[in-house]
């Protein structure tokens, strides 16, 4: 069976487990639409490292630059950790 995990193809692997809704019984008839079906890749999205904050949020951490004497020419942004590990270090802890 070929893996397809979040548009990433990880190839054959064998399964030992899974639940009856995960397979579909195909016709002979309606074999030649699923395998003349072509595989086309998601394309990847760039996703910022920093998002505004809420809008209640954002006045209050202003309201907290105010009071503190900082200055107020820059919203302010929320980091964001990426979810992605990448499979070096993967391989480097086994």
């Amino acid at each position: 069976m070929k893996k397809v995990f979040r548009g990433e193809n990880h190839g054959n692997v064998v399964t030992t487990a899974s639940y009856k809704c995960d397979w579909k019984l195909v016709h002979r008839d309606e074999e030649h639409k699923y395998l003349s079906a072509v595989e086309q890749p998601l394309q990847r999205t760039a996703v910022p490292d920093s998002i505004p904050f809420p809008p209640l949020l954002n006045y209050f951490i202003m309201l907290e630059r105010q009071q503190k004497g900082e200055p107020l020419d820059k919203p302010p942004m929320l980091p964001i950790k990426s979810a992605i590990i990448p499979k070096q270090s993967i391989q480097s802890e086994t």
